[in-house]
C-alpha cells in the first residue's frame, strides 16, 4: 500500500486493477495506509467512469461497489461518486451476459 502511494503520479492502473485494489484495501482497513490507497482509488477511477473504456466491467464495478461502505466509514469517496457508481453498474449489467 506505501509503495502505492509512494508512486501514484506515475501510476498507470485499469479499471480492474483499481477494482482489485478496492477490494483488497477495503477488506483490511485497519491497515493504516488502506484510507489513503482506498482514496487513491476512487480519485483514479471517477474520472475514468465518463468513458466508455472497455476495461471496465460489471465484475470491477461490483468490487469497487463492494469496497464503498467501508470508504464511506473513513470518509474518503468523493461527492457524487455514489451515484456515478449506480449509473455506470446499471449500464453494466445491461450489456452482462447471462452468466456474468
Amino acid at each position: 500500500g506505501n509503495e502505492i502511494l509512494r508512486r501514484k503520479d506515475e501510476l498507470s492502473l485499469d479499471a480492474r486493477e483499481l477494482g482489485n485494489l478496492a477490494a483488497a484495501f477495503s477488506y483490511y482497513p485497519m491497515i493504516p495506509c488502506s484510507k489513503d490507497v482506498l482514496e487513491l482509488t476512487y480519485e483514479k477511477y471517477q474520472p475514468q467512469a465518463h468513458g466508455d473504456d472497455v476495461s471496465f466491467c460489471l465484475e470491477n464495478v461490483a468490487d469497487v461497489f463492494s469496497s464503498m461502505p467501508v470508504g464511506q466509514r473513513l470518509n474518503v469517496i468523493p461527492s457524487g461518486f455514489v451515484e456515478e457508481m449506480m449509473q455506470l453498474a446499471i449500464e453494466k449489467s445491461y450489456k452482462a451476459r447471462m452468466e456474468d
